[in-house]
């Protein structure tokens, strides 16, 4: 239960220094470039991160599919 409790307190402390970083680079970014710019790039970013991260969610599940298919068989 502690390795449980540490992980989720090292998730949670990740979480708040992104944040906070991520404050940071908009309050810098906004002034550098303008709101449309600056939202574009970050929505593209976003979206490049999650992709991979869409495919092997995709590909896990596909695995699943097929396992549970042929146990069906």
């Amino acid at each position: 239960m502690n390795g449980l409790r540490l992980k989720n307190s090292l998730l949670l402390l990740l979480t708040a220094f992104i944040w906070g970083a991520a404050f940071v680079a908009q309050s810098v970014g906004g002034e550098a470039v303008g709101c449309f710019t600056f939202n574009g790039v970050r929505s593209l970013i976003g979206a490049l991160v999650l992709l991979p991260v869409i495919w092997l969610m995709d590909a896990k599940k596909k695995e699943e599919l097929k396992k549970l298919f042929l146990e069906l068989l």
